[in-house]
């Protein structure tokens, strides 16, 4: 596990996070948040409608970690690769489970386990969870982090700083945004084409590059949507007219992401890829292998 909490950014020791946890759930005047994970359009079936998740990690997990930390992804593992990854779980399973690692090929690492749709040629790649849900022990939230190794999570967004590069899904696309000093370049990847932006070096494949301009002493606004009026038009019927808007700010020198056209949201929402851990707060919405979730938060008071 300490693997794992090397990705969350966590940066005590396993031991000693498990002792904090405890001490917070025994505290007599502890007050914590329990985190209610509610699946609101089920593509997959994942066994559960709602997953409640306290400081511990999640109830009934086959996993039973008791770290505060909530495992996603596919549904198997490799019995030596998880001994090897995973020590500090293996020594807290019972006799029971060790005996049950020993006698089957695979074992259950995840908490929240999505099925493999082609388990004769996974080749190992579905054998490391692809991101998670955890508890930090300081400020006593809930973060969500994707790892990069499989199920992309992908929250909803009203607004957005884009820092480095950033990658969005809007309708059936996928843009990679990546900020160059005066400018912001777009490579946009989808089965459709794009309307006005129909480049002949990248004639024939399924993305096009956009290149956007910026004067230093002028705010800037460009529209991404299915209308011919949008700086950057493309076609796609589940996309808004105006789909998404990208705002710079010369001031702060900074570029911003919003949902729809800065007033009214899109349809069917504006999708960020989940880099750095972000905090859930309530209402909070995410998807991941095309299911979707929405969190809200109780108190255990």
């Amino acid at each position: 596990m300490e693997e794992i909490l090397e990705l969350l950014n966590i940066d005590i020791p396993y031991n000693k996070r498990l002792c904090e946890i405890e001490n917070i759930m025994n505290q007599i005047d502890s007050n914590y948040p329990i985190l209610n994970l509610t699946i609101v359009s089920p593509q997959l079936n994942l066994g559960e409608n709602t997953f409640v998740i306290t400081p511990k990690g999640m109830q009934n997990s086959k996993r039973n970690g008791k770290d505060g930390i909530v495992l996603f992804g596919y549904e198997r593992k490799n019995k030596n690769n998880y001994i090897n990854i995973d020590n500090n779980i293996s020594t807290q399973l019972n006799l029971e489970e060790k005996n049950n690692i020993e006698e089957s090929d695979d074992f259950f690492l995840n908490d929240v386990v999505f099925p493999i749709e082609d388990k004769e040629n996974n080749n190992g790649i579905y054998e490391f969870p692809n991101f998670a849900i955890f508890f930090n022990t300081k400020d006593k939230n809930y973060y969500i982090k994707d790892f990069n190794t499989g199920i992309g999570a992908l929250m909803k967004i009203k607004k957005y700083k884009i820092e480095g590069s950033t990658l969005i899904n809007i309708g059936s696309n996928y843009l990679v945004l990546n900020l160059e000093k005066n400018k912001i370049i777009l490579k946009i990847f989808n089965h459709t084409i794009l309307q006005n932006n129909k480049s002949k070096e990248n004639k024939g494949k399924n993305f096009d590059l956009k290149e956007i301009n910026v004067e230093k002493n002028k705010n800037k606004i460009i529209s991404i949507g299915r209308s011919e009026k949008c700086d950057i038009t493309i076609d796609d019927v589940m996309l808004s007219k105006i789909h998404t808007t990208i705002e710079y700010k010369y001031k702060e020198k900074a570029f911003y992401l919003y949902d729809g056209d800065m007033k009214k949201e899109s349809t069917n929402g504006t999708w960020a890829f989940i880099i750095n851990p972000i905090q859930i707060t309530d209402n909070f919405m995410f998807k991941a292998e095309h299911t979707l979730f929405i969190a809200n938060l109780t108190n255990n008071k």
